[in-house]
């Protein structure tokens, strides 16, 4: 499932039909809410930080882990300024958020360290066309 992020609409019905398919892969109720929250994230991240982008979920399989869904969030916006600040809860790419910089953001700062707790994988790679993530979340979660 490939879906064009242009704002909050497009946002509902990524998270709403990704919950779907995580559901329909096997994963139960508490595993497919984790998986929406880690797409409903990242798509949200692209929608208010890069305006447009792209966010598809598909499934993938490894002898290992058995089933599990891939996330790929892409974007024209700017890279990231330090990947370690972005994943920390409280902060964005360039450090801590103070207080009064979180009123009217729509969010505290948490979204990718949500995506790294509710998945197994996560990279990130500045592209020349803006960046991207790959997330993967196994049904048999490695230790």
């Amino acid at each position: 499932m490939i879906w064009r992020l242009r704002d909050e609409a497009d946002v509902y019905a990524a998270r709403r039909e990704a919950r779907a398919l995580a559901r329909s892969q096997g994963f139960g109720s508490r595993e497919s809410a984790e998986i929406c929250i880690a797409v409903s994230e990242l798509a949200w991240n692209i929608v208010k930080f890069a305006g447009r982008g792209e966010l598809e979920v598909r499934p993938v399989e490894s002898p290992t882990h058995g089933r599990g869904l891939e996330i790929v969030a892409s974007d024209a916006g700017p890279p990231l300024h330090d990947l370690r600040f972005a994943l920390e809860d409280g902060c964005d790419d360039r450090g801590p958020l103070s207080p009064e910089s979180l009123f009217g953001r729509r969010g505290i700062g948490g979204g990718l360290g949500a995506v790294r707790r509710f998945t197994d994988e996560l990279s990130y790679d500045a592209t020349p066309a803006g960046k991207r993530f790959v997330a993967v979340r196994w049904q048999r979660r490695p230790r």
